[in-house]
């Protein structure tokens, strides 16, 4: 059985060598209520910063600071992890680099998973508003953006579905339920930008993406489904793309040189995308290596 992976549009809405990467993605879980990160169950912290570095891994751009302060401020709004409603916070900063992610879970009545970036308002000097706006990506300024620059976004997991947490990355094994390093990938990517950045939306064209970077890689443009996933079952030397709208149980997709592309397209500065053999040593590095947690629970 397969289930979509539908995109929440809050604002409206891997890899090269570690070193040459500068993004930071933070997760923040003061919305998860239900504990689904946190107390007995934060070892699944782990994982969900293990999808979180396939972005950290390769993307390569330079996200200049947003400080409120003064007459300078930037509110934030987001759907809250946990139920869903719009929340606003005021006065929020973000660092040089830094993406903010709040997490948590709710019962999704049938989706396993929601993920988009999140919108803003911003008062106080041109340069200001503009960095709040681009953060210092000059393409995501203009009349017709070519860049992004979030500031963050949130991610809700159905906290009734059957997931499967991975004890060891460094393999792809048979299991039951839904892999939640996949979904988390594919939901950062909608924080990213995949199928939520203007800078996505204008490449779309006939219901197929335009991009360049994607029609080099493939020699032609690939249909969509709607206007946020690639079609279902779009595959790239072999491999089901991560960007397609639903995932089986008992399924492990990467984040694939085809995603990676259309990421390229919308403005990030992507480095090179690892083929599947070679996680193995990333996630050695990342100290994955021996943590052994398993839970499954009931799939709605």
């Amino acid at each position: 059985m397969k289930f979509a992976y539908p995109v929440f549009f809050c604002a409206l809405l891997a890899a090269g060598q570690p070193a040459l990467a500068n993004i930071d993605i933070q997760f923040d879980y003061r919305y998860d209520s239900s504990g689904f990160f946190t107390g007995a169950n934060s070892s699944r912290q782990n994982l969900l910063n293990a999808a979180a570095s396939t972005f950290e891994s390769s993307f390569e751009d330079n996200l200049a600071a947003i400080t409120s302060s003064g007459s300078d401020s930037f509110d934030v709004s987001f759907f809250q992890p946990n139920n869903g409603s719009k929340t606003v916070i005021p006065n929020f900063s973000v660092a040089t680099n830094q993406i903010v992610v709040f997490a948590g879970a709710r019962n999704l009545s049938g989706a396993v998973a929601v993920g988009g970036p999140g919108g803003f308002s911003s008062n106080g000097s041109a340069d200001f508003i503009n960095n709040a706006s681009s953060r210092g990506q000059s393409g995501a300024l203009a009349p017709i953006e070519t860049d992004f620059g979030p500031w963050g976004g949130a991610i809700s997991f159905n906290n009734t579905s059957n997931w499967y947490f991975d004890s060891d990355l460094t393999r792809d094994e048979s299991f039951s339920g839904f892999d939640f390093y996949s979904v988390a990938i594919h939901e950062l990517a909608h924080v990213l930008g995949f199928g939520s950045a203007d800078s996505f939306k204008n490449l779309i064209s006939g219901g197929k993406f335009t991009g360049p970077a994607v029609h080099a890689l493939l020699g032609n443009n690939p249909p969509l489904a709607g206007d946020s996933h690639w079609a279902n079952g779009l595959s790239y030397l072999g491999q089901e793309a991560a960007m397609d709208p639903s995932i089986a149980g008992g399924q492990r997709k990467h984040f694939t040189a085809l995603d990676a592309a259309a990421m390229k397209d919308i403005g990030w500065q992507v480095s090179a995308v690892p083929e599947a053999e070679t996680w193995t040593m990333m996630l050695a590095g990342l100290g994955l290596l021996g943590w052994r947690f398993r839970t499954f629970q009931r799939r709605g």
